[in-house]
């Protein structure tokens, strides 16, 4: 991968995590469940890091002409133990609520796209160090992919429930 092709690739991973920022700083002000709220700051968030860490990267290349190894993330949040973001109270009063879920599907579709880009990126790298990098972002965003799903599923058969769209026998 040349030095143009690796800053191209960075540029869109920066757009990737700066759309993924607002969206979920736009979701976390917008929601009307507490746990929703707290687990789209911690998305958003994360995309932030993602964010400045690839900016970092960029300006390295971009001012050194090679690839710096050095990543600094943050500590790393584990969406695998947060607890459900939607309470039961929530779930009563969800007929009408459309914002969450709206939020979750846009969320899991940002997710993919990034998972697959940074995938491509990790795949078409001739460096290990540079592979490496795309891989480990590509992971991250599973884990939030997978969080969101779990979510969407658990919040899916309530909704269509408490909205009566579910299938007429």
């Amino acid at each position: 991968m040349s030095t143009s092709d690796l800053l191209a690739a960075l540029q869109r991973a920066m757009e990737f995590e700066r759309d993924g920022h607002q969206f979920y700083r736009m979701a976390a002000r917008q929601s009307n469940a507490p746990n929703a709220t707290t687990m789209f700051e911690h998305l958003a968030d994360e995309e932030r890091r993602h964010y400045e860490a690839l900016q970092r990267k960029y300006r390295a290349l971009l001012d050194t002409g090679t690839w710096s190894s050095e990543a600094a993330w943050g500590e790393v949040w584990s969406p695998e133990k947060a607890d459900p973001i939607f309470s039961d109270d929530f779930l009563a009063r969800i007929q009408g609520q459309h914002l969450e879920a709206a939020a979750l599907s846009i969320g899991i579709l940002l997710e993919k796209q990034a998972i697959a880009f940074y995938t491509a990126q990790a795949e078409a790298a001739d460096a290990e160090p540079v592979r490496a990098f795309f891989q480990e972002l590509a992971t991250w965003e599973e884990g939030h992919y997978r969080m969101l799903l779990r979510e969407d599923e658990d919040l899916r058969d309530d909704y269509w429930q408490a909205n009566r769209f579910e299938p007429l026998d």
